[in-house]
């Protein structure tokens, strides 16, 4: 099973983005993502791509009937949060360490990102790529 960030997702959804050709594929049944995801893809192709909500609404429900959504557990966030300070983790770097926490959780096999470097920093030890 493979974790998408939003990073992933966007272009995947998004027809005219550059690295959609990349990102596409990686829509299947064995990937997964999280809830919070969402509403950053939400938040991403509403503010930044100027897509309707209407149409990213069609988006994420095609999205979500072929990949697996995982809700954040409370424990998900409570260890985040417990282990910023001594992984020094701060401000929205702490939402990377949540995705990177239920990836942890699921066991993926990859979790793909475009923000490598913030996701070796919160899970060095997941693998961790950019679509090819």
């Amino acid at each position: 099973m493979n974790y998408l960030d939003s990073s992933v997702i966007v272009p995947a959804l998004l027809a005219r983005h550059p690295n959609h050709k990349e990102c596409f594929p990686l829509v299947n049944a064995q990937a997964v993502t999280s809830c919070h995801a969402l509403a950053e893809t939400f938040s991403t192709l509403n503010g930044q791509y100027k897509v309707a909500n209407f149409k990213i609404t069609e988006l994420i429900e095609g999205f979500v009937a072929v990949v697996k959504l995982e809700a954040g557990q409370p424990a998900d966030y409570l260890v985040v949060i417990k282990e910023a300070r001594e992984r020094a983790i701060q401000g929205g770097l702490i939402y990377d360490a949540i995705h990177a926490a239920i990836a942890r959780r699921l066991a993926v096999e990859k979790l793909f990102t475009y923000n490598l470097s913030d996701f070796r920093h919160v899970a060095p030890d997941l693998t961790v790529e950019t679509p090819s």
